[in-house]
């Protein structure tokens, strides 16, 4: 295929839930996965921060740490780091030199070449196995069960965070479905989750099952969890404190200390996660009802007395009447599209929509008309809807911060 590196680093618009591929790929490669310790982290919210919570504490207890998520933000070499540091274009590109040939050799036996998502998984786990890394945080795709992540033996443990209908295309129309779809990478594994409705579903797959407690929140907005008290969390939003609770359960399990817990705790960022840009301008990837009620509830906790606007994109997929019921009466949408996305709605589609839910709504070709229009009309700019845009914003950042 020429030009193989730029399709490996292009957008996907179709996912392809399969093992087969992926599978053959890793034959050829020599199956470094075998030889890794895996923390397997799957769920519909709160995958990413609880990746970040974990890695940061793994590395503080002086463990080498691997970690692999997706999507990236900016750039593809975001999704595969060690102790902290995302590996370089040079790295990346040797990696996909050598996954290229071997994803010819698929291609002419399966009679299609392998996802950007498997190539990207096959050489974080090249990477992950020569760096010789004691642990690796995998983060999911998409679902679990036939995610290209979970070609993986048995992790030496599993995740399971908050499930919500997400993907229903993909994944099935009930919670108790897309739950099954997730627990297919537990395998028998021990498997920390936390108190939430597909519950027996999730035991039904391990023997081992910890359900993390639910925190107390101070006043101070630190938190205390069993006998850890005055935690604080890098990560800001109601919502992290769950998330960093599940990841203190992970770390107690892997023999980490209150030091190592608390400092990695500290340590966390997670960019587009209700993240602070400005007194007036915050960035969240909300974008389904789980993370619509946990931005809604955030900006109450964080700017109580601020007006919000909201500058948003969406893709065509997502359930917008599950979304467009929990946005706050009175926000207006600024509404954009996600440039060169494919499954992204169009400004004026997404405007659309708004407005048969009796939301005020404008539509913009530029993000950056449509932030300057938001913060004009608003005390707090709040992009949000997808993950997708934050490149978008990036480009254009130095104007509104």
């Amino acid at each position: 295929m020429k030009n193989f590196n730029n399709y490996a680093n292009s957008f996907q618009a179709i996912a392809r839930l399969r093992l087969e591929s992926i599978r053959c790929l890793m034959d050829f490669l020599g199956n470094p996965q075998e030889n890794l310790k895996f923390i397997h982290v799957a769920g519909t919210n709160g995958k990413g921060s609880v990746c970040e919570f974990l890695r940061q504490m793994i590395s503080c207890s002086g463990l080498k740490c691997g970690k692999y998520i997706s999507p990236n933000l900016i750039s593809p070499c975001e999704r595969i780091s060690v102790d902290g540091e995302e590996i370089s274009e040079v790295e990346m590109n040797n990696l996909l030199s050598r996954v290229h040939t071997e994803c010819l050799k698929v291609e002419e036996l399966h009679g299609e070449m392998p996802t950007q998502f498997e190539i990207w998984t096959a050489c974080a786990f090249l990477y992950f196995a020569e760096k010789n890394c004691d642990m690796v945080i995998l983060e999911t795709g998409l679902g679990g069960t036939r995610d290209a992540t979970n070609i993986i033996p048995p992790p030496f443990l599993s995740v399971i965070t908050r499930i919500d209908l997400d993907h229903t295309e993909y994944l099935g129309d009930t919670i108790e479905a897309v739950a099954r779809e997730k627990c297919g990478i537990i395998k028998g594994s021990t498997v920390v989750t936390i108190p939430q409705n597909p519950l027996s579903v999730i035991k039904e797959y391990s023997d081992n099952v910890i359900v993390a407690e639910t925190p107390k929140v101070n006043p101070d907005l630190t938190f205390d969890y069993k006998d850890f008290k005055g935690l604080i969390s890098g990560l800001k939003g109601i919502n992290q404190f769950e998330n960093a609770s599940l990841a203190i359960e992970c770390a107690l399990y892997a023999g980490l200390n209150e030091s190592q817990i608390r400092q990695g705790l500290e340590m966390a960022k997670n960019p587009a996660r209700f993240e602070i840009l400005a007194p007036d301008l915050v960035y969240d990837g909300a974008h389904n009802k789980n993370g619509m009620e946990s931005l809604t509830e955030n900006l109450k906790l964080y700017f109580p007395d601020k007006k919000p606007g909201f500058v948003m994109a969406s893709m065509k997929e997502k359930d917008h009447n599950e979304i467009f019921n929990l946005i706050p009466e009175g926000v207006k949408i600024y509404a954009v599209a996600v440039k060169d996305n494919p499954r992204s709605l169009s400004a004026e589609e997404l405007s659309n929509k708004a407005r048969a839910y009796g939301i005020q709504a404008e539509a913009f070709d530029k993000l950056k008309d449509a932030i300057s229009a938001c913060r004009k009309e608003n005390e707090l700019t709040v992009i949000c809807g997808s993950l997708y845009l934050y490149k978008d914003f990036d480009e254009i950042r130095e104007k509104f911060i």
